[in-house]
């Protein structure tokens, strides 16, 4: 069962993936098989994407970056 902070989680993804646009919901599904591989530890991340990781994983959830602007900006930096 899930406690009310994973249920509103659960439902904001749901919300915003419901009128996602197709190249979305692919980018999404690619990202979601991969963390979802166990063979996920044959890649190395550089100290950049480390570093990176690690203040994203220590910033509080109001500080989290709308899923619009993030998808803008990775596309922008990585061309996604």
């Amino acid at each position: 069962m899930m406690d009310i902070s994973n249920q509103l989680l659960h439902q904001e993804i749901t919300d915003k993936l419901k009128t996602a646009p197709k190249e979305v919901l692919e980018v999404v599904l690619s990202y979601l098989n991969g963390i979802s591989n166990k063979n996920i530890s044959q890649f190395e991340l550089s100290e950049e994407q480390k570093e990176s990781l690690l203040n994203i994983r220590n910033r509080s959830y109001s500080e989290h970056t709308d899923v619009d602007i993030f998808i803008n900006e990775m596309s922008e930096k990585y061309g996604i």
